[in-house]
C-alpha cells in the first residue's frame, strides 16, 4: 500500500504535480485536470488506494466535451494511472483512443498596402478621456509587427522588461517555457521610449508595459482582438474565419524578415536558426513553416529558398495533360 500523501487520490494527484514540476515542467493544464478529476471521484464516492475503470471511463466520457478536450484528459489520466501503479495502487490506465480531427485554415498573411492601411488607422484614434487605447495601441501593434512576439508575450511586458537603453525586451516564461531577450530596431526603441514617458510617468519597474486602467493589470487578449477587428473594418480589410488576428502581425514579422533576407542575398540556411531563435521557437519546423508562407506568399523568393530548402517546399507539380 502507499503511505503518506499518496494513501489518498487528492494526495497521489498532488504528489504528481509536484514531481512533474520538479522536473521542469509548467504542468498547469494538466494540474487543473487532475484536480477536476480528484472532485469527481470525492463526488462519486469513488474510494481511495484504487482507481477502477467506472471512475476514468465516467470522467473521460461521460459528459459532452470536444474531442480534443477528451484526448486531452486521456493523456492526463494516463499519467495518473501510471503513477498510481508505481506507488502501489491498482489503478486502471485508459487507452489514448480518442481522434481528433486538426483543422488549419492557411495563416492570413498582410500585405504592405495593408499594413500601411491598418495603421494609418490605428495612429488615427482619437484620445479620449475614457480610454488609453489612442496611446496604447500604435506602440503594442507596431512591437507585436516589429518582433513578431505572440500576443501573450507582448501583453506580459513589464517595465524592467523594456530596456530602451539597450533596445532590448526580455521575454520571460513564454509559450514553451523558456525565457529569452528580444532585439529590436533603433527607431522601435524609440518608439518605446516616448510611450514610456507618456503612459508610465512615476517608472514602476513591475507595471505592465501595456494597460487599460491602471498599470497594475495588463490588457487582457479579448479586448485586444475586439479593438483588432474594429481596425480591420476601418481599413477596409474583411475579416473572416480564421484570420486575419493579431496573430497575423507575427506572421507578418517572420515573412518580412525571410524577404528582405532574400532581397540582401542572404544565405537563408544560416539566418533560419536566428529566426527560430528570435520568435522563441524550440526547433527549425516552426521557422520553416513560416518559410512556406514566404514561398506561398511572395514568388520572388521561392528560387532562394528551393536551392536550400527543396525538401521543405517541393517543386510545382505541372499539370498533366
Amino acid at each position: 500500500m502507499s503511505v503518506m500523501g499518496e494513501a489518498t487520490l487528492a494526495g497521489l494527484a498532488a504528489s504528481l504535480v509536484a514531481v512533474r514540476h520538479a522536473g521542469g515542467y509548467r504542468f498547469k493544464v494538466p494540474e487543473r485536470v487532475l484536480g477536476q478529476f480528484t472532485d469527481y471521484c470525492a463526488r462519486e464516492g469513488y474510494g481511495d488506494g484504487s482507481i477502477i475503470r467506472e471512475a476514468v471511463e465516467g470522467f473521460l466520457y461521460g459528459r459532452h466535451l470536444r474531442a480534443s478536450t477528451v484526448r486531452r484528459n486521456e493523456l492526463v489520466l494516463r499519467q495518473l494511472g501510471e503513477y498510481a501503479r508505481a506507488h502501489g495502487w491498482a489503478a486502471y490506465i485508459p487507452p489514448a483512443v480518442t481522434t481528433v480531427r486538426v483543422r488549419h485554415a492557411p495563416p492570413y498573411v498582410f500585405t504592405d498596402e495593408e499594413i500601411r492601411r491598418l495603421f494609418t488607422v490605428i495612429d488615427a484614434q482619437p484620445m479620449s478621456s475614457f480610454s488609453n487605447k489612442a496611446l496604447v495601441d500604435p506602440v503594442l501593434f507596431r512591437v507585436l509587427y516589429g518582433t513578431g512576439l505572440r500576443i501573450s508575450e507582448a501583453l506580459h511586458l513589464t517595465l524592467a522588461d523594456a530596456d530602451t537603453r539597450g533596445g532590448t525586451l526580455a521575454i520571460r516564461e513564454s509559450k514553451n517555457g523558456v525565457s529569452r531577450t528580444v532585439p529590436v530596431t533603433a527607431r522601435l526603441t524609440a518608439t518605446l521610449k516616448g510611450y514610456i514617458t507618456a503612459a508610465h510617468p512615476d517608472r514602476q519597474p513591475g507595471s505592465y508595459l501595456f494597460y487599460t486602467r491602471t498599470p497594475g493589470n495588463p490588457i487582457s487578449q479579448a479586448v485586444i482582438y475586439v479593438r483588432f477587428r474594429g481596425y480591420l473594418a476601418d481599413a477596409g480589410i474583411p475579416h473572416f474565419a480564421g484570420g486575419p488576428h493579431p496573430h497575423s502581425l507575427r506572421h507578418g514579422f517572420a515573412v518580412a524578415s525571410l524577404r528582405r533576407w532574400a532581397a540582401q542575398g542572404a544565405d537563408l540556411a544560416v539566418m533560419m536558426p536566428y529566426l527560430a531563435c528570435y520568435m522563441g521557437h524550440t526547433d527549425l519546423r516552426g521557422t520553416q513553416y513560416y518559410l512556406r508562407l514566404t514561398a506561398d506568399a511572395y514568388p520572388e523568393v521561392i528560387a532562394r529558398a528551393q536551392i536550400r530548402f527543396g525538401y521543405v517546399i517541393p517543386a510545382p507539380v505541372k499539370d498533366q495533360q
